[in-house]
């Protein structure tokens, strides 16, 4: 997917700072959040914390002699849980089709967990850990790294740290993005292309805004294209993934996870079939 629509935001951001000339004394002027921005914003992150509640009975130990891919996929089914839970809670996303709703989700899936996963991760303690949940589901480095393999961890760490300290994203920052990538128009089977594109450009200006009201217009210039950038390096990741999870044996994988990653038509060799997707 080529992003056109950020791609001509960023030209735009950089059209308005080679215009600005001599920085006058309104660069630090920071633009207060419109009422109906205000919602929008309130809309998503309040979806997020609520998606936090969301639990499952099963617990899947990470105490294993060594991590694999396979276990990874079976601890992500709580997070895909709650993305799922966050997006049936935005209205803009109950508005389409029930067909439409899978396929962003699943079209979308591993880009949303890679997402997510820079939401949780606490850089102090280098783990990963939702707010509401108890440290004993935590997942640290050592477990990452086993489950997906030196090469595939180290691309995954540094796009999460180019997020989470190089451009020091806060929650809402990212919980936009994430959002942002929830309607990728260009996913497989999606019928209303045009609202998806709508919505995606919707949630793309406001972060804008938001990051408007909380950095000076030269701050803004200058992380908000590195952040819609960062949705096209994900994409690259995903497919980095993708290529690991082609050799994971479906087998003993959560029901759950096999129909958001689409294992089920592999055969035990791992070998994937034709899919319908």
């Amino acid at each position: 997917m080529k992003f056109y629509f950020f791609i001509r935001k960023i030209r735009d951001v950089d059209k308005t700072k080679t215009q600005s000339g001599i920085v006058s004394t309104s660069e630090n002027r920071l633009r207060a959040l419109e009422p109906d921005e205000e919602y929008m914003i309130d809309e998503v992150v309040g979806a997020y914390r609520q998606s936090l509640e969301v639990s499952i009975a099963s617990e899947l130990p990470k105490d294993k002699p060594q991590m694999h891919m396979k276990d990874l996929v079976n601890i992500a089914e709580l997070s895909v849980r709650r993305v799922i839970d966050m997006a049936k809670k935005i209205k803009s996303f109950k508005a389409l089709s029930q067909t439409d709703q899978i396929s962003l989700l699943k079209g979308g899936s591993i880009e949303l967990l890679i997402l997510r996963s820079v939401i949780s991760f606490d850089k102090e303690k280098n783990q990963w850990l939702d707010p509401l949940d108890s440290e004993d589901h935590s997942m640290n480095m050592a477990n990452l790294q086993e489950g997906e393999g030196a090469t595939l961890f180290a691309e995954h760490m540094k796009f999460t740290k180019s997020l989470a300290i190089d451009l020091k994203a806060d929650e809402t920052m990212l919980i936009l993005l994430l959002v942002i990538s929830l309607f990728s128009p260009d996913r497989p089977n999606i019928s209303d292309k045009s609202y998806v594109c709508q919505e995606q450009e919707k949630y793309a200006l406001l972060l804008l805004r938001y990051l408007e009201s909380r950095y000076s217009p030269y701050t803004v210039r200058a992380i908000y294209p590195k952040l819609l950038m960062k949705l096209t390096d994900i994409r690259d990741l995903n497919e980095e993934h993708s290529h690991v999870l082609l050799k994971v044996n479906p087998e003993g994988i959560q029901p759950l996870m096999k129909e958001v990653l689409d294992m089920n038509l592999k055969d035990t060799t791992g070998a994937n079939c034709d899919s319908p997707m």
